[in-house]
């Protein structure tokens, strides 16, 4: 009897390295089983550079109407001591299309108008951004009239039921505006800035 026991007791003994290390191997396994594998590289976002500086409200716009604690108004009270005529925006309309919005235009297409000082201004959605002067000290404020599209792309002359195949859609129309701009420490200069003007109806052929 006590040989059995003795004959068990040798068993066990060399029987729980191979315990222990299967053991241990599962706990390996487990961590592997656990960890992140990206099979693909991670896509990083770009963003334009320009943007890094401008409320968030400004960013991919072309145009900014907020102003920051940077704007550098005292600059311009300065520059503009002793002028007696400043000039105000100008639009620059299409001859054979006048896209101004009319306020009585009903087109079922919302938008929202505003009369808004502009503080920056570039001349396109790559290009650095531009301070628009404005002088509070000697009245010279340029403000213009903005109208955007609420729901672009939404249906418009909802009214009328498709005809003959075709859908309508509100779409965003911009304008030229010629802005004066700061150049340099102590200059001035005219830009064209693309802004938004009205909200239109199209009309396209159903797919």
């Amino acid at each position: 009897m006590l040989a059995i026991l003795f004959a068990l007791f040798i068993a066990c003994q060399l029987l729980t390295p191979t315990v222990a290390a299967i053991t241990e191997r599962s706990k390996d396994k487990s961590r592997c089983d656990d960890a992140i594998m990206f099979v693909e590289p991670i896509e990083v976002v770009k963003t334009n550079d320009h943007d890094k500086d401008v409320p968030l409200s400004c960013k991919g716009q072309t145009y900014c109407t907020i102003k920051t604690e940077d704007y550098p108004e005292k600059k311009f009270n300065e520059m503009l001591k002793g002028r007696k005529a400043f000039r105000q925006p100008q639009l620059l309309l299409n001859p054979l299309q006048n896209k101004q919005g009319d306020p009585n235009d009903k087109n079922d297409c919302e938008s929202e108008i505003s009369y808004e000082p502009l503080y920056k201004v570039r001349e396109g959605i790559d290009k650095p951004w531009r301070y628009v002067v404005q002088s509070s000290e000697h009245d010279y404020i340029q403000k213009v009239r903005l109208e955007r599209c609420l729901n672009p792309n939404g249906s418009c002359f909802t009214q009328f039921s498709s005809f003959l195949g075709y859908g309508t859609y509100c779409k965003q129309e911009n304008s030229y505006w010629e802005v004066l701009v700061s150049k340099g420490e102590n200059e001035t200069e005219v830009i064209k800035a693309e802004l938004p003007v009205c909200c239109s109806c199209y009309y396209s052929k159903n797919r």
